[in-house]
């Protein structure tokens, strides 16, 4: 049996029939989090810093669960509806991963729901 385990946090929606994780051979595949309110399921706000500091919360709460954290993280894409946001995405990365940044990819694209980011990430496992 191969070493895949799918990962699930109740409470946080998935917005499509997609896994949030997915634990392999020592790694965590964590699907694009978006900046959306696990209590509402909508938007955060209005806003690209609030919803891309809920996006980061989304995708630690996610990598906790599939066994890493946001120190293990080897690999990002980022996606954002409008890339005048670049500067500020490059402060929060400097916030949230302040030693060894992840390698990162980030395009522009429309996002559904009124969604302005959506993280996914690629992480070593704790054990």
């Amino acid at each position: 049996m191969p070493d895949r385990k799918t990962i699930h946090v109740l409470g946080l929606k998935t917005i499509g029939p997609y896994s949030q994780a997915v634990r392999a051979a020592g790694l965590l595949f964590v699907s694009g989090q978006p900046g959306v309110d696990p209590s509402t399921g909508e938007a955060a706000g209005p806003t690209f810093d609030v919803q891309a500091r809920q996006a980061f919360k989304n995708l630690d709460t996610v990598l906790r669960a599939g066994g890493s954290r946001l120190d293990l993280v080897v690999n990002t894409t980022v996606l954002v509806a409008d890339v005048s946001t670049f500067a500020d995405l490059n402060r929060l990365f400097t916030e949230f991963f302040p030693d060894s940044p992840p390698a990162r990819m980030t395009m522009q694209v429309p996002l559904p729901k009124g969604l302005l980011i959506s993280i996914g990430c690629v992480a070593t496992t704790e054990d």
